[in-house]
């Protein structure tokens, strides 16, 4: 917050431009961001990790799949002022905030193990990310240029790190130098990663130093936060319990599922030239009230 909160003075400072926001919004999508997952899932999962906890992944896929439907069918009956508005829409109704929001709460609760759970379940919310996420971002329709979208560098990165996982762990390889280089290698590639959070959090601010907060409170935004932090939260929670998901899986899924909208949804609306306002407006709103929902639930799931 403190990183987002200086964004937002430097912004309103104008040390930094919206055109300047924009191409690094490019830079972190197209090189940090796919740098992050290949590091981060290549150092912290091997393959009977992902084979036996597959429910993970397939859980957040589940809550960005529900969200997804609701976001496509909802913005059929509300009235927006252009089409980037409404795909911001279906994208904030589509991806939450998945990772860093929710990893505290879930360590704070359950401990270390939980958090592992979570970072695991980060496959599957990244797929839905880079498809359905891209997906509805892009227009919701599919031309050609959905796929070349959807095939993204993020995509590819998460793509390679799992075929480089499976490689790692049924080939043994034992020459020195080669396992020196493959290191330097991957050194290399988490420094860049590492640029991922501060960076995106720093631009977001950026982004949100742009909102005129008397717009915030708009009718759209309070029925996506209403379907964001309540609705698609219940209905997720709903389905975990009728598909008999085992108890500890449940635990970090229902976590996940009640978390506010994705901040990196300003830096991918502001990269794929979508309506990155409406993005700042509406994770701004949804981080506020869910200080509010985000207790209740908990409240709730404890009971």
């Amino acid at each position: 917050f403190l990183i987002i909160i200086l964004g937002i003075i430097v912004r309103k400072k104008n040390l930094i431009s919206s055109v300047t926001i924009n191409e690094i919004s490019v830079i972190i999508t197209k090189i940090f961001y796919p740098a992050l997952i290949f590091s981060s899932f290549f150092k912290n999962f091997n393959s009977n990790e992902i084979i036996k906890n597959y429910l993970l992944p397939l859980g957040t896929i589940l809550i960005m799949t529900v969200g997804y439907i609701y976001g496509v069918f909802i913005s059929k009956f509300l009235k927006f002022k252009n089409e980037k508005e409404k795909n911001v829409f279906r994208f904030q109704c589509t991806i939450n905030n998945y990772s860093f929001l929710p990893l505290p709460i879930i360590i704070l609760l359950y401990g270390e193990k939980y958090g592992s759970f979570l970072i695991l379940s980060t496959f599957g919310s990244e797929i839905s990310v880079w498809t359905i996420g891209i997906l509805s971002l892009t227009g919701n329709r599919l031309k050609k240029e959905s796929f070349k979208n959807i095939l993204s560098i993020p995509m590819i990165s998460i793509i390679l790190s799992v075929i480089f996982i499976f490689l790692r762990d049924f080939i043994s390889i034992k020459n020195t130098k080669i396992i020196e280089i493959g290191d330097s290698i991957l050194n290399t590639i988490t420094l860049v990663g590492n640029a991922t959070i501060p960076v995106a959090l720093f631009i977001a601010g950026a982004k949100m130093g742009e909102i005129k907060f008397k717009n915030i409170f708009n009718f759209n935004s309070l029925i996506l936060s209403l379907f964001r932090l309540i609705i698609i939260p219940f209905t997720s929670i709903f389905l975990f319990y009728i598909f008999s998901f085992p108890d500890e899986i449940r635990k970090v899924l229902n976590i996940v599922a009640i978390m506010p909208s994705a901040i990196a949804s300003i830096v991918l609306s502001e990269a794929f030239g979508s309506n990155s306002e409406f993005a700042a407006e509406t994770v701004f709103l949804t981080h506020i009230l869910s200080l509010i929902t985000v207790p209740f639930f908990l409240y709730f799931l404890s009971g």
